[in-house]
């Protein structure tokens, strides 16, 4: 329009400046005319087919868009409707015809109740067009092939202007998902040991399996619908277990899996394992799933696993684990109190015999019994521990005086010489304690055992049935035990040991018969050793074994070398320990040696003392004795009448001779009771065919009475002390030579 204008007035007031003839100007208007229509058309074909071309773009656009939206609608699942601002269908878009109630084009124009859809679909699409918010929903609908179960999302569509104008649901067969749904819902019902709950966002029950009702007692009836923390929840956890509840619903931060303490219907407390997890119900609201695993049994096992790791299993005393900490307590609260600790260390006096005359399980039943006294002699804050075997350790914590430490330890004493009555049983077994104190005797577990040990062994020593207190004196005597022992492994290895020999004489032929075989120590360091001082020490450090092997070796080889000699024939008497004889296999290593030495089997008698034989609880003494006569040897039963062997055991056991102790032959001449006991042992042997053989005769007076009675042999100083072999070769010689005489 500006530029028509421009044109009109210009080219008038040109037209006149130009002609100002009248038929010039005529002309020339007409000329003007002609070119104003000419460029105007121009210029409109230019705009119009500028028009044309982004029309033509637009459409290409729109068909392209169209395209891909139909490509995208073809490749979902779902079914998509839309509806026009008073909420009609406009167009139906199904993958699948047969998931819809009738054919797409009836939806046309209509509600969504006019077409058979639930009520809650269109009071859903009102809420969309009211609120303008987008709906989730769940719904069923009975087709003609069954009941199918759709979600539908339902979303607003607003216009430039503000404007409702429509609707789009987005609705999904959800069928599939449903009875998978109701599968887990099932089998969540039907675990066994697994329970599961469901609780609303107001932490209202709405779910409940068989197995919630057998952990906390309540039934599915009882609990739908009430408040999941006025059931389990203890008062105590009630405000946190809502804080996690509502963090996870509002800020998405999940509840950790982990250990929790409920309470069930009597209030008791259960112990589970639970997880949780945040689904949401048809309605699309969120509700919490909780699984809880019921661990009171695995508690229980791990208590049981605990007791057994520190209680002894036959008493269920504390062991040395519990015990140590036991102390390690006590000693921390007498650092704050300045109070004494005493750690007794009790060992029964032979136990032993008990447990192998009458079997293990005797002896186990005493043990319960014997811990059930020591426990009656003792406070509720006193700890008594079994150690194993026949040892028993007791604290004494918070004391202030020795006095009380002995008055128990006296108190134990008494309470163990009571007769303990096991089955038909009446036995008795006193006992023998150490005790270490806090804080003069050590500072630790460790070092107060070590003293309360070394005490026992001071009582042990003193006659048993006594207790003693630890004494520096006694840590001395320790370290002399030692050094013993070092010295003893030093006069194996440097060969310090010698043998004796003293004779045995036949009271028939009043010949040389045998001879016995005694172990005497010089020492490079300490000098002569006397054997009761190295003998008991070698027993209790295990060097006994290669010590006793080299007197059965050498003692061999000194009696072959004499039968070579032509110093007649005699029997070797050797004594062999019970841990030699338990500890090693003797039969194989007396075939050896007998093979190494060459001396025939039935020149060597084997001593044994009366313990091996009450030891022989499983009969396998017996069967070593059986093994070691078929070798052709002798056995003797030496110091007989000091133990506690019976008729039953000697008719039992393959022996050949019994050795009486000299301490019955001591005053045998004199002492009425030691000559009936003498004549006992010896009536007993001639009645069980057993030669006997008395030791340690020292007087005339002694042999006659021994010979009267009818003694086969004897030995003692009245013939011999015991000599080194040349010697004994010389006093073999003599005697020979005076037989020839």
């Amino acid at each position: 329009m500006i530029v028509a204008g421009l044109w009109i007035t210009l080219s008038d007031s040109m037209a006149l400046w130009l002609a100002p003839d009248p038929g010039a100007y005529v002309t020339l208007q007409t000329w003007k005319g002609g070119v104003f229509v000419f460029v105007t058309a121009f210029l409109l074909y230019i705009v119009t087919r500028r028009q044309f071309v982004r029309l033509g773009a637009s459409r290409t656009k729109a068909r392209d868009l169209a395209a891909r939206l139909q490509w995208m609608l073809k490749s979902l699942d779902d079914l998509v409707f839309v509806l026009d601002g008073e909420l009609h269908f406009s167009d139906v878009y199904c993958p699948d015809a047969a998931e819809l109630l009738m054919p797409p084009e009836r939806f046309m124009g209509r509600r969504a109740e006019d077409v058979g859809l639930p009520e809650e679909v269109g009071h859903a699409l009102r809420r969309v067009r009211e609120e303008r918010s987008v709906q989730s929903m769940e719904y069923a609908l009975d087709l003609p092939h069954g009941r199918r179960w759709f979600s539908a999302k339902l979303s607003p569509m607003i216009d430039d202007d503000g404007v409702f104008a429509g609707a789009i649901a987005i609705v999904r067969d959800i069928t599939a998902l449903k009875a998978s749904e109701q599968r887990f819902r099932r089998l969540f019902e039907d675990l066994q040991n697994i329970a599961v709950q469901g609780y609303d966002t107001e932490r209202r029950v709405v779910f409940w399996n068989a197995a919630s009702e057998a952990l906390y007692g309540y039934s599915r009836d009882e609990v739908l619908g009430n408040t999941i923390d006025d059931l389990i929840i203890p008062p105590a956890s009630r405000d946190e277990m809502r804080r996690l509840h509502r963090d996870w619903i509002e800020h998405d931060r999940p509840i950790p899996a982990a250990e929790f303490e409920l309470r069930n219907r009597d209030g008791k407390a259960v112990s589970v394992f639970s997880s949780h997890s945040l689904l949401n119900n048809e309605h699309g609201e969120p509700e919490l799933y909780c699984v809880d695993v019921d661990l009171r049994a695995l508690k229980e096992a791990q208590a049981q696993l605990l007791r057994a790791a520190t209680h002894d299993p036959l008493t269920g005393l504390p062991n040395r684990l519990l015990v140590r900490d036991r102390v390690d307590q006590a000693l921390a609260f007498a650092v704050r109190e300045q109070a004494l600790v005493a750690l007794m260390f009790i060992d029964l006096d032979h136990f032993k015999i008990i447990n192998d005359t009458l079997g293990h399980g005797v002896g186990d039943r005493f043990l319960q019994e014997v811990s059930q006294r020591l426990a009656s002699c003792l406070r509720d804050s006193d700890t008594v521990s079994r150690q194993g075997g026949d040892e028993f350790l007791v604290v004494l914590p918070g004391l202030h005086d020795r006095g009380a430490v002995a008055a128990v330890a006296q108190k134990i004493i008494e309470a163990m010489q009571t007769t303990f009555s096991i089955g038909d049983h009446a036995l008795t077994c006193s006992c023998s304690i150490g005790i270490a104190l806090y804080p003069e005797d050590g500072g630790d577990f460790d070092s107060l055992l070590l003293r309360a040990d070394t005490a026992m062994y001071q009582a042990k020593a003193s006659g048993r049935n006594a207790f003693r207190f630890f004494t520096a004196q006694m840590n001395a005597d320790v370290h002399e035990r030692l050094a013993m022992q070092n010295h003893l492994r030093h006069a194996i290895q440097q060969g310090e040991f010698e043998l004796h020999y003293q004779p045995q004489i036949d009271l028939v032929t009043g010949h040389v018969s045998g001879a016995e075989a005694l172990l005497r120590w010089h020492s490079a360091v300490l000098g002569t050793v006397p054997p009761a001082r190295f003998i008991p020490l070698a027993e209790e450090s295990g060097l006994i074994i290669p010590i006793g092997e080299w007197v059965l070796r050498e003692a061999c080889r000194q009696a072959q070398q004499w039968r070579e000699q032509g110093l007649g024939p005699m029997v070797m008497a050797v004594n062999v320990s019970a841990l030699q004889f338990h500890r090693s296999d003797p039969v194989e290593m007396v075939g050896r040696i007998l093979s190494e030495t060459g001396l025939p089997a039935e020149c060597l008698e084997l001593e044994l003392t009366e313990s091996l034989l009450v030891q022989d609880g499983a009969g396998a003494t017996l069967e070593t004795l059986r093994r070691l006569k078929a070798l052709g040897l002798r056995i003797a039963i030496d110091d007989f009448g000091t133990g506690y062997s019976s008729l039953a055991y000697l008719r039992r056991f393959p022996i050949d001779k019994l050795k009486i102790d000299r301490a019955f032959v001591r005053d045998i001449a004199c002492d009425p009771e030691d000559a009936a006991i003498v004549n006992l042992i010896v009536d007993l042997g001639r009645i069980l065919k057993l030669k006997t053989i008395a030791e340690g005769v020292e007087d005339p007076e002694q042999l006659a009475f021994l010979g009267a009675r009818g003694c086969n042999e004897v030995q003692g100083y009245l013939f011999a002390r015991p000599m080194p072999g040349a010697d004994f070769a010389a006093y073999l010689d003599s005697a020979l030579k005076a037989r020839e005489r």
